[in-house]
């Protein structure tokens, strides 16, 4: 546990996204193709293919937040960026298989407030049913698409929200493991430039191990998921504009 704690490494990159949800699961890699593709897709997962235009929507979304925040966003970190993103949405794709599963929906209601509640669609903390068709078709989009879109990224957060609850550990468990934890990080002291004030306060440990199994629990899915939908990426054939 120790050593899993100290490989433990908070991503920063993609710090807006829930956390367990980052491009760092296992095995996801070993499921990607690139072949030619007719459609106007960047990739596919089994049956359900993400269009290229959505993807760069979101690409595009991502950098500009970064320099509104003074990262200059060069060439490669673009590169990077396209690259964690691609897999982001290709884990949102297997995900929603498994929110179907357990037949996870987002009504009508939920779909609505999530709307009106975004900064981009409103003014005078007003909701503005013309400035949101506005900004939709300035994205290259429809509103049908976008609240399709929008639905799934509800239902998909709602799953993560289930599997972050059941990864929760009781007080006795956490108690339980600290205390081993510490105990065996106090062994390992000798000799070391390591000192007793490095273990991390109850609080923190908890937090890194609930964050660790919420990690695990979603990797899991993924690993049940993935075999069962053929994943293809066509980026670089997008990317190369080829047809």
């Amino acid at each position: 546990m120790i050593s899993l704690l100290r490989r433990y490494r908070k991503s920063l990159f993609f710090a807006c996204i829930t956390i367990f949800l980052i491009g760092t699961f296992v095995g996801l890699g070993g499921y990607l193709f690139t072949k030619n593709d007719m459609s106007e897709a960047v990739a596919s997962v089994g049956s359900a293919k993400i269009p290229y235009s959505r993807f760069i929507q979101r690409v595009n979304r991502y950098s500009d937040m970064l320099r509104s925040r003074g990262t200059d966003v060069n060439d490669e970190m673009v590169k990077e960026i396209k690259r964690q993103m691609l897999q982001d949405m290709i884990i949102d794709e297997l995900l929603i298989k498994k929110a179907d599963e357990l037949g996870i929906t987002v009504t009508d209601e939920e779909l609505s407030r999530d709307i009106q509640s975004n900064p981009e669609f409103r003014r005078s903390d007003q909701f503005q049913q013309e400035l949101y068709f506005y900004a939709v078709r300035q994205a290259g989009d429809t509103p049908e698409s976008y609240e399709e879109s929008r639905r799934r990224q509800l239902r998909v957060g709602k799953l993560k929200g289930v599997i972050w609850n059941s990864a929760k550990l009781t007080p006795a468990e956490i108690d339980e493991i600290y205390g081993r934890e510490r105990e065996r990080f106090l062994k390992e002291l000798k000799g070391s430039k390591t000192k007793a004030s490095d273990f991390p306060p109850k609080e923190e440990f908890a937090r890194r191990v609930h964050e660790q199994r919420a990690l695990e629990l979603v990797n899991y899915y993924l690993r049940q998921l993935a075999p069962q939908a053929q994943i293809m990426s066509y980026l670089e054939q997008r990317e190369s504009g080829g047809a």
